[in-house]
C-alpha cells in the first residue's frame, strides 16, 4: 500500500511539473525594442542634424529623457504628474480632446488642443494665437497668426525644417505632431513631452 501510495505521489508531481513547463513555454512574452544612444535609451531618440543625441522618449509606458533629466509618469485621476529623480517637475491636465502641460506648481505652460487633422498650441486657457500644426501634401506645417512660420518635411529617418537638415529620429515616424519639435520657443524637454503625450493619447 505504501508503495503504490509513494508511486503515485511521484506521478502526480513529474505530471504537474511536466505541464507548468508546458504552460510557461507556451506564454506569450513581447519584446520591446529600444535605441540607445549617448546616455539615452528609449523608443524614439532624437539627434541633431550631425547626429547628436538631443533626447529620446518612449510612448506606453510616457517616458521622456533630455540632458540628465528622465521624467516618467504616475496616473492620478484625470492627470498625469511627471517625476525625475523623485521630484515632481510637470503634470498634464487630460480633458476630452484638450491636455494641458503645467509645472510642478500646476502653472499653465501650454494647451494642445487636438483634432482628426491638426493640433493648436497656446500658452493661455483661452487658447488664443496659437500654434498651429497640420499635413499639408506631403509636408507638415507650423502657422502662428495666420502664416506659415515652419515647413517640416521627414524622409526616413531625416527631418529638414524650412529646407535645412534639422533632426534625425532612431525610428521613423508619420504623425504630423512631429511639428512640435521645429517650435523653437517651447524649450525641448517639453515639446518632447507634448509630442509623447499625443502619441500616447493616439495610440
Amino acid at each position: 500500500m505504501k508503495k503504490m501510495t509513494i508511486l503515485f505521489l511521484v506521478s502526480f508531481l513529474s505530471l504537474n511539473s511536466c505541464k507548468k513547463e508546458t504552460q510557461t513555454s507556451n506564454s506569450p512574452t513581447t519584446e520591446k525594442t529600444e535605441t540607445k544612444a549617448g546616455n539615452y535609451s528609449a523608443d524614439y531618440i532624437i539627434s541633431d542634424k550631425d547626429g547628436k543625441a538631443i533626447g529620446g522618449f518612449t510612448v506606453n509606458p510616457p517616458k521622456v529623457q533630455f540632458g540628465s533629466e528622465t521624467y516618467t509618469a504616475k496616473e492620478k485621476e484625470d492627470k498625469r504628474k511627471y517625476y525625475s529623480n523623485g521630484t515632481q517637475r510637470y503634470e498634464v491636465k487630460l480633458k476630452d480632446d484638450t491636455y494641458k502641460l503645467r509645472d510642478a506648481s500646476s502653472k499653465l505652460l501650454w494647451k494642445v488642443k487636438t483634432y482628426p487633422d491638426k493640433i493648436k498650441i497656446s500658452d493661455n486657457e483661452e487658447n488664443l494665437n496659437p500654434y498651429e500644426i497640420k499635413s499639408n501634401n506631403g509636408a507638415i506645417e507650423v502657422s502662428k497668426d495666420g502664416k506659415v512660420i515652419n515647413t517640416m518635411k521627414v524622409a526616413g529617418n531625416e527631418i529638414s525644417v524650412n529646407g535645412q537638415p534639422a533632426y534625425k529620429i532612431s525610428q521613423t515616424s508619420d504623425s504630423f505632431a512631429l511639428g512640435i519639435l521645429s517650435i523653437d520657443q517651447i524649450p525641448m524637454d517639453q515639446r518632447l513631452l507634448l509630442l509623447t503625450e499625443f502619441l500616447y493619447q493616439k495610440k
